[in-house]
């Protein structure tokens, strides 16, 4: 799985335009994509679809195809994602990443509403005033690593959306992103433990604070969630030690490790012997 925005400042194939933490506008070309990412979008973004389609599937299995010229709502969590490249050609996209501080600020301008907890998935048409905006937003700032710009021109589009004719909608689904449902935290962290998320990840995507999540998983598992995300994952890369021949590095991401050297430190820990020794042992063992 990756996690986004934060992949992307390494990937060859995005260019950034403005960054400034898990807040950014970032442009993306590629002519070969892997079909069904699994991505975890660390903070609310906008993509919007220049060239190709883009199909994305929420956590309710509900599968939502974006067009050239429109773009998609998706607030911070897990989605599967496939970029639909067109023949001969490249799938672009323009993608704007705003943190919670961000989404604060913008909201301050506006009555709270209803909440609603069912939210739809937001597709919005790229109108000439959005379309003259990011066009101007790309020339000026465009190699020029000018960050501190990137707080208020992500502000100044948050507003140009909520002055189109989805405007209302728009801003009703970001207030609504303050009321999110409680999940069942023991199916989903069941489910989700060999992610590459955070403690303070999980709180969220379960519809938590930091401290209600702590006090909600200890009393359903009798221990903390980071000492038992750590049983979790290495119950599971014993087993993928043992079973297949993937590589300590495919392991250690397969259980939520993004950095090798970290799971192989763990592990060690642990078991006090190396994950890559205790595969060759057990291939001894198997042989003889």
């Amino acid at each position: 799985m990756k996690v986004v925005p934060q992949v992307f400042y390494k990937h060859p194939n995005i260019e950034k335009i403005l960054v400034d933490g898990l807040s950014c506008i970032i442009t993306k070309k590629v002519r070969q994509s892997a079909l069904q990412n699994e991505r975890y979008v660390a903070s609310h973004a906008l993509t919007l679809v220049i060239n190709g389609s883009l199909q994305v599937e929420n956590p309710n299995k509900e599968i939502t195809i974006v067009h050239k010229n429109q773009m998609i709502l998706l607030p911070k969590g897990l989605y599967m994602i496939t970029d639909i490249i067109p023949k001969n050609e490249a799938f672009e996209a323009i993608v704007f990443f705003f943190d919670e501080e961000i989404t604060d600020e913008f909201l301050m301008n506006f009555e709270p509403v209803e909440p609603r907890i069912d939210l739809e998935t937001m597709v919005i048409d790229y109108n000439q005033n959005l379309k003259l905006f990011v066009d101007t937003l790309i020339t000026l700032y465009r190699g020029k690593h000018q960050n501190q710009f990137t707080k208020p021109k992500l502000l100044e589009f948050l507003h140009l959306i909520s002055i189109s004719d989805h405007g209302k909608a728009f801003i009703n689904q970001l207030q609504s992103l303050k009321h999110r449902e409680r999940k069942n935290i023991k199916q989903f962290m069941t489910e989700h433990f060999d992610k590459p998320l955070d403690i303070e990840d999980y709180a969220y995507l379960t519809g938590r604070s930091i401290s209600t999540f702590r006090r909600d998983f200890k009393s359903k598992f009798n221990i903390s969630p980071k000492k038992w995300l750590i049983e979790k994952r290495l119950e599971k890369a014993t087993w993928l030690l043992k079973e297949k021949r993937d590589s300590v590095t495919s392991i250690s991401l397969q259980v939520g490790y993004e950095n090798a050297a970290h799971f192989s430190k763990v592990f060690q820990k642990k078991f006090n012997i190396s994950p890559k020794q205790f595969q060759i042992n057990h291939r001894k063992n198997t042989l003889i």
